[in-house]
């Protein structure tokens, strides 16, 4: 069993911070708010104080807390340089190409955390949840907000919801990568879609990319970054009370919990039901 090391908040940014600084000879400072110590700032040029990324590792620190194993922040360090080198290598940083935007799921505490004194661009998508609006390209990922907006005049906040839903339908509909009957319920089978070369999580709840491509009733849990699992089952699920009956004769919900605890870039535990398009937190009995 690992044993954690940094069970302080402080410590944990302390050590990354260290890490950021050693790894790329840039300037590292946490955000100047009390409470705040899992928000930073690195600085990548020493002469102009405005060309800086945000850091946020609240959902690193809450990866290592759940099991305890450096790794996932190893791989998050790995992740901000190889992204930090790209950004500092162009020199047109802040524009965006409206072809390679998406709209992604977050958790709402995410928003709230990450975002604080950013502008997200985002909007409600199901209880708990929020779409935030991304760029991917390159192997870097922006995270859309006001300020970059104000880089992109031609992009107004409409026009880049518009182009995010329109480049996912474009995309297509992405399938399942494995199909798993559930030991405790041969009835009822779960779907696991995961490393897609963009955020799929919004198709399930799309009426031009859902329709024929999922059953009438189902169970959705987004469970990190880049895993969705669905269950569906040959039992009636047409009421609140068979989808919750068969949530946990399944084990569903277990599932959903292990996956949301222990892999990186957790998003949420909460299942929902959904039903003739319709999304309902499934409460547990």
């Amino acid at each position: 069993m690992a044993v954690r090391v940094y069970d302080d908040p402080q410590q944990f940014a302390e050590m990354m911070m260290r890490q950021l600084s050693e790894n790329m000879e840039v300037i590292v400072q946490q955000k100047e708010k009390e409470g705040e110590p899992l928000l930073l700032e690195v600085g990548l040029d020493r002469n102009d104080p405005q060309n800086k990324l945000q850091v946020s590792l609240h959902n690193t620190f809450r990866t290592y807390m759940a099991g305890g194993d450096l790794n996932a922040a190893i791989d998050y360090l790995n992740s901000i340089v190889r992204c930090s080198d790209w950004v500092r290598a162009k020199g047109d940083v802040a524009e965006l190409d409206p072809a390679y935007i998406y709209p992604a799921i977050r958790d709402e505490r995410y928003v709230q955390e990450a975002g604080r004194d950013m502008g997200l661009l985002s909007e409600e998508y199901l209880p708990g949840l929020r779409v935030i609006f991304l760029e991917i390209k390159d192997s870097c990922t922006k995270i859309i907000s006001e300020s970059l907006l104000s880089h992109n005049p031609r992009l107004t906040e409409d026009r880049v919801k518009r182009l995010a839903y329109r480049n996912l339908r474009s995309a297509g509909w992405q399938e399942s990568r494995l199909i798993l009957q559930s030991p405790s319920r041969k009835s009822c089978f779960v779907e696991v879609y995961m490393d897609n070369s963009h955020p799929i999580e919004c198709q399930f709840l799309n009426p031009a990319m859902a329709i024929g491509n999922v059953p009438r009733n189902f169970l959705i849990a987004y469970t990190n970054r880049k895993t969705a699992l669905t269950m569906h089952s040959d039992e009636r699920m047409e009421t609140l009370q068979q989808a919750l009956f068969l949530t946990e004769k399944s084990r569903f919900r277990d599932v959903v919990k292990r996956s949301c605890l222990l892999t990186p870039n957790p998003v949420s535990d909460r299942i929902y039901w959904i039903s003739n398009g319709k999304a309902t937190l499934l409460e547990k009995k």
